[in-house]
């Protein structure tokens, strides 16, 4: 009590050793575990008396408004089991205890203490009156334990029974011994399908070492102090008190191997369990696979190959995991994204954790969407050399030790964002599409993006790249930062977004801090001095694309009514906004983007004064600066309309039924790369062709383009009219190529 007494103060919360003079107490806390038997083990078999005195008057109708809330005090939580052996001995775990044994605990775990207050109780609702003090003492009870039992989960996480136990449930589970059956059935011998079940099994399953995941606090607490300024937590909020009531399953951005390290440290600090988290089996490598394995992570192999056995496996082992309520993590995108933007949703997973949904949980189920955030990516060299044609390099012991030498530089801060919570019950029961896990990987990957936080380089990036050149006066990337920021902040209010509030200057030295900018003197004065803000600024144009694809979908919507208003003198308001309305469901799809109002983005727009509304019409200003602006925004977004006009011009070029799926992708690619050679594009995933296919099949699903029975592709007149459209926008150059047969 002299603990929590200290707590309370700290919180300006009322002493528990205070008196409650309405019930004539002389304290106000009771534990619900008592001490009972010889050996005074802390059970709940003895209620308190103090308990049962204030059930009492309650159940005789006393009108006083009490509050209960649950107090869960954990001394040394068992992921701390590795300090030494002393407290390996005496730390909080399931097991029901003994007086002397809680007094070791204290002890050896003075330094190491969570205190979680739960939801407050109205007491007065809980008993009623005139009901009989034993049996509202005895509801009071079961719901205090059930209050108990969710805040020890959340900070310990469940019972954890014996990892071969967990197998042997696999084993015998009817999914793996019909998928067994099946390929006994095709002619291999059973004793030899069943040791590879079971093999299977064991290089899946995670390993729990509260000594593993000491070893990784330890290691990562200096490695983060070591590398960033700092790790920035928003969103916290969004899912905490749901961890006590439901199965939490954490999606990340993939952009770095970082990613599930820093997540799970952030979790862990905050007093949350750690997930299990989903790992390609390239990572389970000699040393560092088995601490990996033992911090929560499980491997699967990146393709199952037809293995009938070991999917079987695997898909039990999830379902296994969430019945027993262990929080999961996994990245729906299924790699690192290379280029910076969110790689499409993979739908393997998804369809497993549906498909445990449906076979029935304890808990129900909820995605926490997560945007990871760097200034500085830890992998940039090798993503540019992978995006240059090297080949993407093996993860190897060797290369982890390398990597240690990444100490020595600094990274700028990591932030991490958790988003709105996807209750998946819900989720289904309103989702009429025909793949619901198609469907969900979409919605996770929209709400990872609806929490994106713009940083100081992320703003950077967008100012620079909006010109083709490599070297900018720091008086017009100031003055792009402050556009685009002030541009966010707007829409902030409609969005989950934020964006760094450093002043300018700040921003772009400490981009320039980074390694990320370079400094060159600008022109000088007859004394021989460089006015401020004259200097130039040179980038690198393909690390900084790194950088903006990370937010490019934040200011899209806004960019592609700016490209629109750049291509006329002037736009009727219901031609900007039906081509609008045609377009931005296709960039919002490639860039995981939400649905966006034309006419809300006008109005910030027209209070900046990059554009003009006249007599139901919208012009872009005669002030100058104000028309380089809204040029400089609507460049953001011309690489993704002119990859949209390739793919139409050029089914309009060849007429219906000429290309199949296969010859139109290629063709399309041939011409993106042709475009990149010539002119130079500073986005090194134009001519991607997975950007080809994904824009093929938002035309198929809108129904604008249809699959013949020969294999033709065929579409209708809007084809022909985006074509007429596109043509106002893209640049003549790449009107050339196409022209070109």
């Amino acid at each position: 009590m002299v603990l929590l007494d200290i707590v309370a103060e700290s919180h300006g919360l009322a002493s528990p050793l205070d008196p409650v003079a309405h019930f004539d107490e002389t304290r106000r806390f009771f534990f619900l575990n008592r001490p009972a038997g010889w050996r005074r083990r802390n059970t709940m078999l003895e209620p308190s008396a103090r308990m049962r005195r204030i059930v009492a008057r309650l159940a005789e109708g006393a009108t006083t408004p009490t509050i209960l809330v649950p107090v869960s005090i954990f001394w040394g939580r068992a992921a701390n089991k590795d300090r030494s052996w002393i407290r390996a001995l005496f730390s909080e775990g399931w097991a029901v205890s003994s007086g002397l044994r809680r007094f070791l605990i204290l002890v050896a775990n003075r330094r190491d203490i969570l205190v979680g207050f739960g939801d407050p109780l109205d007491w007065g609702k809980i008993v009623r009156p005139g009901e009989s003090e034993a049996l509202a003492t005895r509801r009071t009870a079961r719901l205090l334990r059930v209050k108990f039992r969710n805040q020890k989960v959340a900070a310990l996480g469940p019972d954890l029974s014996h990892r071969r136990s967990l197998v042997e449930q696999i084993l015998r589970s009817p999914a793996v011994a019909s998928a067994v059956d099946d390929a006994v059935g095709d002619g291999a011998g059973r004793a030899r399908v069943e040791r590879a079940a079971r093999r299977a099994a064991y290089d899946i399953a995670a390993d729990v070492s509260y000594p593993a995941i000491r070893l990784l606090d330890r290691l990562l607490t200096w490695f983060w102090h070591r590398i960033y300024d700092g790790v920035e937590i928003t969103g916290f909020a969004n899912f905490e008190a749901l961890a006590e009531s439901h199965t939490l399953v954490y999606t990340p951005c993939h952009r770095s191997h970082i990613d599930y390290l820093l997540l799970s440290y952030v979790l862990y600090h905050r007093g949350l369990m750690l997930p299990h988290i989903a790992a390609g089996d390239n990572l389970d490598l000699p040393v560092v696979g088995r601490i990996l394995r033992g911090g929560g992570a499980f491997f699967m192999r990146r393709h199952f190959g037809g293995d009938r056995v070991y999917a079987a496996v695997f898909s039990e082992y999830v379902y296994r995991v969430f019945r027993r309520g262990h929080a999961m993590e996994y990245f729906v995108e299924g790699g690192r994204s290379r280029t910076g933007r969110l790689l499409p949703a993979r739908s393997g997973m998804l369809r497993m954790t549906i498909d445990a949904h449906r076979r029935g949980m304890p808990r129900p189920i909820i995605f926490v969407p997560v945007y990871i955030g760097y200034e500085k990516i830890i992998e940039g060299d090798a993503y540019l050399a992978e995006l240059g044609g090297a080949s993407k390099r093996r993860e190897t012991v060797a290369g982890v030790l390398r990597n240690l030498n990444l100490v020595r530089e600094s990274f700028g801060t990591a932030r991490v964002c958790f988003g709105k919570p996807i209750h998946l019950a819900e989720f289904l029961d309103g989702c009429a599409d025909a793949d619901p896990a198609r469907a969900l990987g979409e919605a996770v990957l929209e709400a990872v993006n609806a929490c994106a936080f713009v940083n100081a380089v992320d703003l950077v990036a967008l100012a620079t790249l909006a010109t083709p050149r490599d070297a900018i006066d720091e008086a017009d990337l100031a003055m792009r930062v402050d556009l685009y920021r002030e541009l966010i902040e707007r829409h902030a209010d409609d969005t989950d977004h934020g964006v760094t509030g450093a002043p300018t200057g700040d921003i772009i030295r400490h981009v320039e801090s980074l390694g990320l900018l370079e400094r060159e003197p600008g022109v000088a004065d007859d004394a021989g001095r460089t006015a401020s803000g004259n200097d130039i600024l040179v980038h690198g144009s393909a690390p900084n694309t790194w950088y903006r694809n990370n937010v490019l979908h934040v200011v899209a919507a806004p960019s592609l009514i700016a490209c629109l208003l750049n291509s006329r003198r002037a736009v009727r308001s219901a031609v900007l906004r039906r081509v609008f309305n045609d377009l931005y469901p296709y960039v919002a799809n490639e860039l995981h983007a939400r649905p966006e109002s034309a006419d809300r983005w006008l109005g910030h727009l027209e209070a900046l004064g990059l554009v003009e509304r006249r007599r139901g019409t919208y012009i872009a200003p005669n002030d100058a600066r104000a028309q380089l602006r809204l040029r400089l925004l609507g460049n953001l977004v011309v690489p993704i309309v002119e990859r949209f006009y390739i793919g139409v011009a050029l089914l309009d070029r060849e007429g219906i039924g000429t290309l199949d799926a296969e010859t139109w992708l290629a063709e399309c690619v041939a011409i993106a790369e042709r475009y990149v050679r010539l002119h130079g594009i500073n986005t090194p995933e134009f001519a991607d062709p997975e950007l080809f296919t994904q824009f093929l099949e938002q035309l198929v699903r809108h129904g604008m383009v249809r699959t013949l029975p020969g294999g033709g592709l065929s579409f209708d007149d809007r084809i022909t009219s985006v074509v007429h459209a596109g043509r106002r926008v893209v640049a003549e150059e790449l009107r050339l190529i196409l022209a070109r047969k």
